[in-house]
């Protein structure tokens, strides 16, 4: 009797850290992409903008925002496939680390902890992918701060989004599980 009891809670406690990791892994994913489908609504749009002011040409002053919203409306299918599903998969790994720390402190683990837990993933990819990709994406023969637009629109707007949606995953993790599986403080 004694037995199947460990054997019981044992399975529970495994299952619900495994549900913990896996929940970990869709919050990422879907944080990932909904906020990688708000930077590919905005960012073409702004980006285009300012191509447009800075580059216009002889043609009439409405020619570049023309053009600029031309940008914008044809970039639709290019952001899903550079900008959503790598921000899916990219939220899910780090969702996926994010719920690996977390799921062994779950009990003991406070809503900012887990949100510390999921900045620190964050500032690991995000520093990853800076030293990684950063340097290329800088054009050193471009004049002025021309030169570091790709940079800013592949990596540094990203990487904002990355610092701000790993903590979510992490708050949100621990936000449903139930008063009864860890104390809560009262303020």
């Amino acid at each position: 009797m004694l037995a199947s009891e460990v054997c019981t809670r044992t399975m529970q406690h495994l299952t619900t850290a495994f549900a913990t990791i896996g929940r970990g892994a869709l919050l990422g994913a879907g944080a990932g992409a909904l906020l990688a489908g708000a930077y590919a609504a905005v960012a073409p749009a702004a980006f285009g903008i300012l191509l447009a002011l800075t580059n216009s040409g002889d043609g009439g002053p409405l020619d570049p925002l023309i053009g600029a919203a031309i940008f914008t409306i044809c970039s639709g299918p290019f952001a899903l496939v550079l900008g959503i599903l790598p921000g899916m998969l990219l939220g899910a790994v780090g969702g996926l680390a994010v719920g690996l720390l977390v799921a062994p402190f779950r009990h003991a683990l406070w809503d900012a902890g887990a949100a510390l837990i999921g900045l620190l993933v964050a500032v690991l990819i995000v520093a990853g992918g800076n030293l990684l990709w950063g340097p290329a994406m800088i054009e050193p023969n471009r004049p002025g701060l021309g030169r570091y637009l790709p940079y800013l629109f592949w990596i540094a707007g990203p990487s904002l989004l990355i610092l701000g949606g790993l903590p979510w995953v992490g708050w949100a993790l621990l936000q449903d599980m139930g008063k009864w599986l860890r104390p809560r403080r009262r303020i």
